[in-house]
């Protein structure tokens, strides 16, 4: 297994807080100058072999994750010379050993895809031979699922009890943190030897259904075919223009695919989908630009929805002769959530990286995005053999960043993950001096990265590339590596560190016996967090799962102290909250006396310099029999010569208390 791979990344400290590493965690210095001054580690851990390498392991699903960092990923393995399901859980920060999900199945096994839920729940899909037509297999869809804490999967469930003979299916599965999912596939209407029961609208066209199932947890219910129109030829499947699904913890979703429209022009569509229900067919590629006519195919569509229902769709766009545009590019459309837009239909599909070189000749690969709760989206695609990202926030503004090492193929596929604190992880097909590889980059929200080239088994081609996402900015990226033959299925974890959270101090002027700190968890999958307190650059250690830590009285001063606490993952990784100030009040009021003219006359205040006085707290003894109280400021005349002993009892705002002695001579 190689080392554990370390870069270095700037930590930078700013008003809204800031996510630093390993280094700041084991040795914060006693100034908060000196936290500036710390570097951060961060580690993107290596690839471990799940299986392999191996003559029987033919085929990669996919991965997936849940919100709190559990998921699992699923691949095919030949028992006995047939193709079956296997899938590895990932619980606790662990990779498990491999299971086989369908155990009471007999015939081949295709089309694998998972699905994960909170608490190691996970869900699998395939496809297998159920009966045979003219003696070609006629294929139905199965599911099963593992519940938290089990040892092996549930007995198969029905999905669709004929997909015909499952020519590219490409299926898409997506799952709730909840356990609510959706799965889009394609269905071709094949009779061999017969002709198309539809006109062809090009040559290699074929008659097919894009059609729709979703699982409430127990059942799997099939609003059917989600086609715009079922009278219209569809292009030949590739994996270029397969169908994708997204679904948010609430269960809105919204499913995408291609589709030509009357003119035979391909298109990207979509709909929204609200459980079993599908909404209208909405457009989503771009007919025109500039007011000239695209009549060049769209494909690869790719879709992040928010938690709120904001999708954001990003295609691949031709550009043939005669088009008006320059070359292929990447565009993106976006799907108000209605609350803060109007979301019935798409904003309108805007190039995302206009200034792509290369013209006509310019080789574009298909998109993919991830997205976070504020409506920030993170894209990545081959331009012309180097990956770029572009960043797109809330504002509309966007930011191009090329990754350095270069795609090892067109056309292969990439994965991005979002970070809601800002920066993500991108993944992608690549590879140096040693060969092929899985090449990937993580940015963190202070603009600091980490890089690797992961890879594993004998070497050789890279196939299936996945990342499953948290959405706290954690991604489990899962790879199949090597020829058929001799194939190893690898996985490895890109952490980000805790999100942001939030300390809070006593409002106004405190007594020091009550300076009290406390501050909401630190949201995170590697777990435990230790946590510690920052006052004015004194690191105090709070433990564990600790929320909240009595400052200790004996060093606390007076006045304004700055506080941040700091949050440390398991891996190392930190956050350091923004910080705020408490106000320390520990002492009692004093007295100031002074003698007024005229003589036998004094004027006393009772002062306080910080939380201030309480006036209703105040009583004075003047010594000769004479008492006064209730304000702050008294003046007294004495009748006659003689030493006084004038006595303050006082009281401040926050209950510090003092009882004041000033003798006084009049003459």
């Amino acid at each position: 297994m190689p080392p554990t791979l370390r870069v270095v990344a700037k930590a930078i400290l700013g008003s809204r807080g800031v996510t630093v590493g390993s280094a700041l965690a084991i040795s914060l210095s006693t100034t908060l100058v000196a936290v500036r001054s710390q570097v951060a580690e961060a580690v993107i851990l290596p690839a471990v072999t799940i299986d392999g390498p191996s003559q029987d392991i033919v085929g990669f699903g996919g991965v997936a994750m849940s919100e709190d960092g559990t998921g699992g990923l699923v691949y095919l393995k030949r028992v006995e010379g047939v193709a079956h399901v296997f899938v590895a859980r990932y619980v606790g920060g662990r990779w498990q050993a491999p299971i086989r999900v369908d155990t009471a199945q007999r015939y081949a096994a295709s089309w694998p895809r998972i699905g994960a839920a909170d608490d190691g729940q996970l869900l699998v899909i395939w496809a297998t031979p159920i009966a045979t037509e003219n003696t070609r297999p006629v294929e139905e869809l199965l599911s099963a699922m593992i519940g938290p804490g089990a040892s092996a999967f549930g007995p198969a469930k029905l999905v669709d009890p004929d997909i015909r003979f499952g020519t590219g299916a490409s299926l898409d599965l997506t799952m709730s943190s909840t356990g609510q999912a959706d799965v889009v596939y394609r269905v071709l209407e094949e009779t061999p030897g017969e002709p198309s029961p539809i006109p062809l609208l090009r040559a290699g066209d074929v008659v097919e259904q894009v059609r729709f199932s979703y699982f409430e947890g127990e059942t799997w219910s099939r609003p059917g075919a989600i086609n715009r129109d079922s009278g219209v030829s569809m292009r030949s499947p590739t994996p270029a223009n397969a169908p994708e699904v997204a679904v948010g913890p609430t269960g809105k979703g919204v499913v995408v695919w291609q589709e030509p429209d009357i003119n035979g022009v391909a298109r990207i569509w979509a709909r929204r989908v609200f459980g079993r229900t599908l909404d209208y067919v909405l457009p989503v590629s771009a007919p025109s630009v500039s007011g000239a006519a695209i009549n060049d195919d769209a494909d690869a569509p790719s879709v992040t929805i928010s938690p709120l229902g904001q999708a954001e769709v990003a295609y691949r766009q031709g550009a043939g002769p005669g088009s008006p545009l320059p070359g292929p590019r990447i565009f993106l459309n976006v799907l108000p959530d209605g609350e803060s837009a109007d979301g019935s239909q798409f904003a309108g599909a805007t190039i995302v990286d206009p200034t792509l070189s290369g013209g006509a000749a310019a080789t574009v690969g298909p998109p993919a995005i991830d997205g976070d709760p504020n409506n920030d989206v993170r894209l990545l695609y081959d331009a012309n053999g180097a990956p770029r990202v572009i960043e797109n926030d809330i504002g509309g503004s966007s930011e191009t960043l090329p990754l350095g090492l270069p795609f090892s193929a067109p056309n292969l596929a990439a994965a991005s993950v979002m970070n809601p604190l800002g920066g993500g992880i991108s993944a992608w097909p690549s590879g140096n001096a040693n060969g092929p590889g899985v090449a990937v980059r993580e940015d963190f929200p202070g603009r600091g990265v980490q890089t690797a080239v992961l890879r594993g088994g004998r070497g050789g081609p890279i196939e299936g590339l996945a990342v499953g996402r948290s959405g706290l900015g954690d991604g489990l990226i899962g790879f199949m590596q090597g020829s058929l033959g001799d194939a190893a299925i690898l996985a490895a974890q890109a952490t980000a560190p805790p999100a942001r959270f939030f300390v809070t101090v006593p409002s106004g002027w405190v007594n020091a016996a009550h300076a009290v700190i406390s501050w909401s968890p630190a949201p995170t999958i590697n777990g435990p967090v230790r946590y510690a307190v920052n006052r004015d650059g004194r690191v105090l250690q709070a433990g564990s799962g600790t929320l909240r830590l009595r400052l200790d009285r004996r060093g606390l001063g007076s006045g304004s102290h700055s506080i941040q606490v700091l949050a440390t993952d398991a891996d190392g990784q930190a956050t350091l909250t923004a910080a705020r100030q408490l106000k320390v009040d520990d002492q009692p009021p004093v007295v100031r006396l002074q003698r007024a003219r005229g003589g036998g006359a004094v004027v006393l205040s009772v002062l306080d310099r910080y939380s201030g006085v309480n006036a209703r707290a105040v009583s004075v003894s003047f010594g000769d029999g004479q008492r006064a109280g209730g304000r702050r400021s008294y003046r007294h005349r004495y009748a006659r010569p003689g030493i006084y002993t004038i006595v303050v009892h006082a009281a401040d705002r926050v209950g510090n208390r003092g009882v004041i002695r000033r003798p006084v001579k009049v003459t």
